[in-house]
């Protein structure tokens, strides 16, 4: 069924107060293709638009046939009374912003106005320091004001703001009548919202336990008929027991001793659960129980007491849960976790016989687990978590939480994760993973919001999408890692949010594709292991290169295999892909030796059910165990500076290992612990959840992680679960200020606690029986930042502002400058770069223009440089960086508002997979900038650790690199002939400034060419007299043709790298309409201000030799010119900006200076000085002027006679 809304006249509609237009009757009848479609109609109710005016509405329908647009409907709105005011994107805390609040009057008549103005809680106006501000006008006929309001915000988090103006008709344009509401013509409610960031960069530390408390795992092998002994409880004569039975060809039975000693005497009492097949249990005394073979169930040397008849009581499929008491001389036997509820057996005991010691067993060839829980009141867990700050803090801004949860907590983002590309949109997704795992349980208030952030976190997957299906960072690097797991995170999602199956059919389509022959697949140039090819890895094992690209293949054919199979296999070209795969892995299994390798191929084979699962799980278990018999992958003793070992003993002579791991143990871990679930092995996997757990706060800083561990976390909460759950926990901070008594139970939800005060440690003590999660998590801004590592090195810097023109509106409402900014990173690695990730974050208020942001000196090598932005924050992917030279990205942003106060812009480069081993930087304004305005030397202090901007780790440029622009600068001096060349013209644009101007006075046509000279700071300015002329030609833009000037700051020294530009400019005046000199300097680049304030240049000395090399003048003698050697300065700037440093360069020679003016001075400008060129033009306005410049030399006395510099 389709419809459309009928093309109507002009509607009128006067909204008032919050009124509302109607749109019925969407009844045109559509025909197409011959076919009558049925009419329908409907109501429609839409909000009037807030803005006055003319809007058009249409109707779109969606059918079968496609899309369909109505006609549109023209519709005026009138308001009375128009307010609009804009808020920026963002704040960071402590910034004041200028608000204006545009009141128009639309009648024609005068109005009274009041303005009630509001905050949200955080921030406050700065008049009188509260949340809200009133204010009265009265606004002439169709009259119109702003209401300029400033505020501070002090706290993150979303701030709004609301306007709320009452308009009243007045009697009289004049005097103050009194108000009054009958009068009232219109309201209006508007409302705005800025998210405010914190200061600085915002992290997070974590510090966790896992325990269960007055718990016993044991695993009774297939093997070996011996019981695991435990002592019996001291204060309780109970316990609870969860048994499983192993598969195997007959299940249980299992036996439960109860004596005095560990020895097997006749004086103890056996529970035998599940004899004869499963069908029988009893209770019998003395050392031999009832033994079972062959089918056949005969007791031994022990009596059989009591029986009942128990079909099915083991189960190897799921936990049975039994209790067992001995109170009051009798021992009693149950099902489920209460006692004395369900009872199966009673026994009256010998009163001589004392229960101290409990023994477990199950039957040759049965193997079996039992989780046993002493229910003790008196002890259980204790744990103390160490929860500090670094001195770096930003005052103010730390706080901390405590999470009590009962079970397992699964991860969660501690705070939302923006920028990290393709891995923090893949990390976005972990929450959808804990929803899936809730189910009900979960919270409808998070869940609401899980899904409301769905779909973004989708579209920013999907943007990363290739042309061939495949997914990556940089669109000319593939990646087959990323691509699986962006296959699997879109089938899970499925539910929850509809992605075109055709999609995820082609992207697996596309996997299918890559295998090769023998069942491998083959890592693409983004799959580039870092650890492996940078050697700086802590790993316990030393791999040869080979070994290491054999181990990163076999890895990700594993984890190809557990992706697709967890997807599911939907055709015989998905069961062909794992056959051929599983194959490889069973044959590369005795070669593999990482332990992420290791793990992965464990858990692929025993997905696929190979035959050598077992093999690999016993290799897996040998691999993943310490000397102390725990999980843990062993290291070799390090380097007494290695990073990762962070104290020694007391002693000063040994050292002991902290709770760190590497990513890939951390990642091979994940995969040990989905391995453990999917066999059922409890132990084993309560061990690496401990191991991981004690060691949550690898993710905090690896978002890579954080998605396949709430998948493994989930696993291990089914599998573990306690639903006899019954814990008190008792909670103290060292100086008492928090104390606090929880009890947990298996329908308790999680509960937080905020600490009062930090640092501080947290005292942990568990009474009780059962699972629990106690997480304390700090939270901080600071501006410490590391710009330097083995790996990369980064500045930044504002290296021009572009004040507005003066009188302009800009300048009237205080705008804050353009910005030109310049961002430089170096890569150190010894190969070539993987995916590299720049993001920048601009001064709040700043976005992009529309200029594109310029690319220095790449080098060849390089893939093209990519880039985006949204708002205030910027980001640039860059991919194989084979140089060590500095590499430089120039930009220039802009601002809308007035912000003061302004926090640093910040910026970090990272390899994409690895946002840990990012390097980054603050930068800020030059001292007296305007950006700088109410910023406190206190400020200062906390950003940059000093009074000033200055930027002391500039980037250090290689010796090669300073060779490389030596030989630039010699091979340019020597392909010099004669007549020099010219790579570039510059077309000047004087319409501005000469309107006033007559048009004959602009005749002549000067030619002044830049020329090549072996000293940059030398250049030769040819005045020639050309032909007659009436026209002002236009001067193009070549191609520069030469080296780019490209220049990094090197410190607090005054050295610069240099790059000879070679420009020629064409002036050309005419007596057209429109006499203009066009400039374009589009393609020139500039030189890196000095960022400290002792080198901020405000003039520029012009400077001559008083000789000069015979050699070079020769080189470039002219015989029709007058030579003079100047200095350039650029126009439109109060600083001077973007100076090649071989036009400023210092001399040590006493030089001569020659100018055009009448006068010797150090600071005159040339053609390209706004000021000068202006007083040049008001100033020669004679004909005198026409008539001497027909000469064929110009005389260069006349003219600056005449005014000309």
């Amino acid at each position: 069924m389709e419809a459309c809304t009928t093309s109507k006249p002009p509607t009128y509609i006067n909204p008032g107060n919050r009124k509302e237009m109607r749109l019925n009757g969407i009844n045109e009848i559509l025909q197409r293709n011959r076919m009558l479609s049925v009419m329908a109609s409907t109501g429609l109710t839409l909000s009037a638009p807030q803005e006055a005016g003319k809007w058009s509405l249409w109707a779109l329908t969606v059918s079968s046939g496609g899309l369909r647009f109505s006609p549109p409907i023209q519709v005026q709105v009138f308001r009375p009374l128009q307010v609009e005011f804009h808020l920026p994107p963002s704040l960071r805390v402590r910034e004041t912003l200028e608000v204006d609040i545009k009141i128009g009057n639309n009648i024609n008549s005068c109005m009274d106005v009041t303005a009630l103005l509001a905050l949200s809680e955080g921030a406050q106006f700065l008049s009188n320091g509260l949340l809200y501000v009133t204010e009265r006008l009265r606004l002439g006929p169709h009259g119109a004001t702003s209401l300029v309001v400033r505020l501070l915000v002090t706290s993150p988090g979303r701030k709004n703001m609301t306007v709320e103006v009452n308009g009243y008709t007045s009697s009289s344009c004049e005097g103050t009548d009194r108000i009054s509401n009958s009068t009232l013509t219109g309201a209006v409610v508007r409302s705005a919202t800025v998210k405010v960031y914190p200061e600085g960069i915002v992290k997070t530390d974590t510090e966790s336990a896992y325990f269960c408390a007055n718990e016993n795992l044991i695993v009774s092998t297939i093997d070996n008929y011996k019981y695991e002994w435990i002592v019996a409880p001291r204060n309780r004569q109970s316990i609870i027991i969860e048994t499983k039975a192993g598969r195997s060809k007959n299940i249980g039975p299992l036996h439960i001793v109860l004596g005095e000693s560990k020895t097997k005497t006749d004086r103890m009492y056996r529970i035998t659960i599940g004899d004869a097949e499963n069908s029988n249990t009893h209770i019998g005394r003395g050392k031999h129980g009832t033994i079972s073979t062959c089918n056949v169930s005969f007791s031994g040397y022990g009596i059989q007491l009591t029986s009942i008849e128990t079909p099915g009581i083991l189960s190897e499929d799921e936990w049975k849960t039994f209790w067992i008491t001995w109170e009051r001389n009798t021992i009693s036997f149950g099902n489920g976790s209460v006692p004395y509820n369900n009872t199966l057996l009673k026994w009256r005991m010998d009163k001589k016989i004392k229960i101290q010691q409990l023994g477990f067993a199950s039957s040759w060839g049965t193997p079996a687990e039992f989780r046993i829980w002493n229910f003790n009141e008196e002890s259980g867990f204790s744990q103390v978590l160490h929860l500090d700050t670094p001195k770096s803090v930003v005052p103010g801004s730390e706080y901390g939480e405590l999470v009590v949860a009962g079970g397992l907590a699964l991860p969660a983002i501690s705070k939302s994760i923006e920028g990290g590309g393709l891995t923090g949109a893949l990390a976005s997704l972990s929450p959808l993973l804990t929803l899936q795992h809730l189910g009900r349980r979960a919270n409808e208030t998070e869940r609401l919001q899980i899904l409301e952030t769905l779909p973004g976190s989708i579209q920013s997957i999907l943007s990363y999408r290739k042309v061939d299906n495949s997914f990556s960072e940089h669109q000319m690097l593939g990646s087959h890692r990323v691509t699986v797991s962006i296959l699997e995170a879109l089938t899970r999602v499925q539910p929850y949010f509809s992605v075109d199956p055709d999609l995820i059919q082609a992207i697996k389509r596309w996997v299918q594709l890559r295998q090769e022959d023998d069942g491998r697949f083959t890592p693409l140039d983004a799959d580039v292991k870092l650890a492996a090819s940078y050697g700086f890895n802590p790993s316990r094992r030393n791999l040869t290169s080979d070994s290491a690209t054999f181990d990163n293949i076999v890895e990700i054919t594993a984890e190809t295999v557990i992706a697709l199979y967890e997807i599911g296999i939907e055709s015989d070209a998905d069961s062909d892909t794992l056959q051929k795969a599983k194959i490889f892995l069973e044959n590369s299994l005795p070669n593999v030796e990482s332990p992420e390798t290791i793990s992965a191929v464990t858990l692929a084979l025993v997905l696929v059910r190979s035959a050598t699962a077992a093999w690999a799980i016993e290799k897996l278990r040998n691999a993943s165990t310490t000397e102390d018999g725990e999980f843990g992958w062993p290291h070799f003793m390090p380097r007494r500076d290695a990073a990762n070992w962070l104290y020694e003993s007391e002693a000063g002579k040994t050292l002991k290992e902290p709770l760190v791991a590497t990513v890939d143990e951390y990642k091979a871990s994940l995969y040990a612990l989905t391995t453990f679930c999917l066999i059922g092995d409890l132990k084993a996997a309560e061990s690496v959840a401990r191991f991981l757990f004690y060691r949550s706060h690898m993710l905090d800083k690896h978002h890579e992680l954080l998605y396949p561990a709430v998948k493994a976390f989930s696993q291990y909460d089914t599998l573990a679960k306690d639903r006899h759950r019954s814990l008190t926990i008792s909670l103290a901070t060292s100086g008492m200020e928090l104390t606090d008594t929880l009890e947990l139970n298996s329908e308790k939800s999680p509960q937080m606690l905020f600490l009062p005060s930090l640092p501080t440690k947290v005292f942990v003590y568990a009474t009780g029986a059962g699972c629990a999660t106690i997480q304390g998590r700090t939270t901080f801004s600071t501006y410490s930042t590391k710009s330097k590592t083995d790996l990369l090195e980064l500045w930044s810097g504002v290296i021009e502002e572009i004040l507005p023109d003066r009188s302009s509106v800009e300048e009237i409402e205080g705008k804050l400058p353009m910005l030109k900014l310049k961002i430089c990173f170096k890569w150190k690695g010894n190969k070539p770069s993987p995916i590299l990730r720049l993001e920048v974050t601009l001064f709040s208020g700043f976005e992009l223009t529309t200029t594109p942001p310029q690319l220095l000196n790449p080098p060849q090598e390089m893939a093209e440089m990519q880039h985006n932005y949204h708002t205030n924050k910027l980001w640039f992917i860059f991919a194989n960086v084979s140089t060590t030279c500095p590499i430089c990205v120039q930009f220039v942003a802009r601002s809308a508002f007035v912000i003061t106060s302004l926090r640093p812009g910040y910026s970090k480069i990272y390899p994409a997979s690895r946002e840990d081993l990012a390097v980054e930087t603050f930068f800020h304004a030059q001292i007296k900038s305007n950006l700088l305005k109410s910023v406190t030397a206190d400020d200062m202090i906390t950003w940059f650790g000093r009074n000033g901007t200055s930027n002391k780790d500039a980037l250090d440029v290689p010796e090669e690199c300073k060779m490389k622009d030596t030989d630039a600068v010699e091979k340019i001096v020597s392909s010099s002939t004669n007549k020099p060349k010219v790579l570039q013209k510059l077309t000047l644009d004087l319409t501005a400034h000469s309107s006033n101007i007559s048009k004959s006075i602009l005749s002549p046509t000067v030619e002044v060419n830049i020329l090549k000279i072996a000293d940059p700071s030398e250049i030769t300015i040819e005045e020639v007299s050309p032909p007659q002329s009436t026209s002002l030609e236009p001067i193009a833009i070549e191609d520069l043709g030469a080296i780019e000037e490209n220049i990094i700051p090197l410190g607090d020294q005054d050295e610069r790298i240099e790059f000879p530009t070679i420009i020629s400019t064409t002036f050309s005046p005419s007596n057209k309409t429109g006499d203009s000199i066009n400039i374009n300097t589009e393609n020139v680049s500039f030189l890196t201000s000095s960022m400290t304030e002792s080198t901020t240049l405000k003039t520029v000395e012009v400077e001559e030799r008083s000789k000069v090399n015979e050699d070079t003048t020769e080189a470039f003698k002219e015989p029709v010119a007058i030579k003079h050697k100047v200095v350039i300065k650029h126009v439109n700037k109060e600083d001077i900006h973007d100076i090649p440093k071989k036009y400023s360069k210092n001399h040590d020679e006493d030089t001569e200076v020659i100018t055009f003016g009448p006068e010797i001075k150090n600071d005159q400008y040339i053609l390209l000085d706004k000021k000068a060129l202006w007083g040049m033009l008001k100033e020669v306005v004679d004909d005198e002027f026409k008539e001497k410049t027909s000469s064929k030399i110009v005389d260069g006395q006349k003219l600056r006679s005449q005014g000309f510099t």
